[in-house]
């Protein structure tokens, strides 16, 4: 009876079950041998894809973390580029009275060291960082704001402002009379609605306030 009998089947286990082959019989046991090609593919494969995957994301990041110089930048401006970004952070993120007077930039924090990773430490503030600032450190107190508050004769300081009735603000305060009304039209385009009128909108072109009497211009 041969083991390659389709009715018996074969030892193979992609086979229907069956007798061992003949070599099985005649040896009296099977033998407990492995692939050492297929052993020895796996860490081959892994070590493998390790150095493509690292290769890739090096050279990804060679071009997006560290771009070429532009050639058509100006000579000054790629200079200052090459100071550490602690320093063009702190020249350019602390005020008038420090670089070029940007606004506050909370998210831009200055770290130790030259690495730009979250894990660096963050430096405080008296190292050059800005606070955070909460709403409950807006408000208004004369401990936070004493510019706001004034005691002197003559002088309209917050606290005396807010206490004001509303005709007495409109005389200290004094608009320009006869001024032109914002258009009432839903139909025309405003800032209300963002410059977009409905269907045949048009734009009304305001009048101009008539002259003081006397004036002969």
């Amino acid at each position: 009876m041969s083991s390659t009998n389709p009715t018996h089947g074969g030892h193979d286990d992609h086979m229907p079950s069956g007798p061992p082959a003949d070599e099985v019989i005649k040896r009296g046991y099977e033998a407990d041998t492995y692939d050492a090609r297929t052993v020895l593919s796996v860490p081959l494969l892994v070590i493998l894809f390790f150095v493509l995957a690292f290769g890739t994301v090096t050279i990804l990041f060679s071009f997006i973390a560290y771009p070429k110089a532009d050639g058509k930048a100006h000579p000054a401006a790629a200079e200052r580029a090459k100071e550490p970004l602690n320093d063009r952070l702190k020249r350019i993120d602390r005020g008038p009275n420090n670089g070029t007077g940007q606004p506050r930039l909370e998210p831009l924090k200055l770290r130790d060291g030259e690495s730009r990773a979250i894990t660096r430490p963050e430096l405080s503030v008296a190292e050059g960082n800005s606070p955070e600032l909460h709403p409950e450190d807006l408000r208004l107190s004369k401990d936070k704001f004493p510019a706001l508050y004034s005691d002197k004769a003559g002088e309209y300081a917050y606290d005396k402002i807010g206490a004001m009735s509303n005709d007495k603000l409109k005389e200290l305060f004094k608009v320009q009379g006869n001024g032109t009304l914002p258009g009432r039209s839903q139909f025309a385009p405003t800032g209300a609605n963002a410059g977009q009128g409905a269907e045949g909108s048009t734009v009304p072109l305001p009048a101009f306030p008539a002259p003081p009497k006397g004036d002969k211009k």
